[in-house]
């Protein structure tokens, strides 16, 4: 199971790297709107890396970030969760509190997926505002990744 958690977390890791190259590449014509949707996938991976390790995020869930910086923090984010992936059960209980201040209890494995979905559903609403903007948008599906 653990071999498959690696994967989707290489899957993510590489579909976020494109997003962001993408979004570099055209920073002049990404609107506000997609920028904090950005930002929100990357501070979203970063807080959820760090409930697992019981520790204080560096950021809140809508913080806007720079897009010079989003490469770097999904490299390190990705690099986190893959030392987790390692180093914990799967099946660990973490208990968390979020953003409204409601105390949860979720497997390690459990948030893992969450990350990893929580990043393909965004990338998919960056792609669709990008689009808008009259820009091409990328293809990030986990099948395309796989062939």
């Amino acid at each position: 199971m653990k071999a498959f958690f690696n994967d989707l977390l290489e899957y993510s890791y590489k579909s976020n790297l494109e997003t962001v190259l993408l979004l570099e590449r055209n920073e002049s014509k990404v609107s506000a709107k997609t920028l904090n949707i950005a930002s929100h996938l990357f501070n979203a991976h970063h807080i959820w890396n760090q409930r697992i390790l019981g520790q204080s995020p560096r950021f809140g869930v809508w913080d806007l970030q720079q897009i010079e910086n989003l490469g770097e923090l999904n490299k390190e984010s990705f690099e986190k969760s893959k030392r987790i992936l390692k180093n914990l059960a799967l099946s660990k209980k973490i208990t968390y509190t979020n953003s409204m201040g409601d105390t949860y209890t979720n497997s390690v494995q459990e948030i893992l997926f969450h990350i990893v979905n929580h990043s393909t559903y965004h990338r998919g609403q960056i792609m669709a505002q990008l689009r808008e903007s009259g820009l091409d948008a990328i293809s990030t599906d986990y099948i395309f990744y796989k062939r």
